[in-house]
């Protein structure tokens, strides 16, 4: 009898044994795939941010570029030349003598 008892103490132990393993296997693979996750969506956010910086960075110099041309324009003193170029950039305006053609791009 005794044989016996230890034959079934040894096959509930086999089987507390593989159901532990099976557990903590999937335990295992479930923290795998979060890390994995996270590291996908973590490094899409990063890709994200990283854009809108660059952009920006690209903004700011255009802006860097147009206030030194601003105070270009204070510093010499020559307001009359900021005032027209802001004429023909902004509202497309011209003297009376001249004519403005726009070039539209065929197909």
């Amino acid at each position: 009898m005794s044989l016996r008892l230890s034959s079934n103490a040894a096959r509930r132990n086999v089987r507390r044994h593989s159901l532990v393993n099976i557990i903590a296997g999937a335990a295992v693979l479930i923290a795998a795939v979060f890390v994995v996750y996270t590291i996908i969506v973590n490094s899409i956010a990063v890709k994200e941010q990283t854009e809108k910086y660059d952009e920006l960075v690209k903004q700011t110099a255009e802006i860097k570029e147009q206030n030194a041309q601003i105070e270009g324009y204070l510093n010499g003193v020559n307001l009359d030349e900021y005032i027209e170029n802001i004429a023909r950039d902004k509202f497309d305006y011209a003297n009376p003598d001249e004519r403005i053609y726009f070039v539209v791009p065929g197909k």
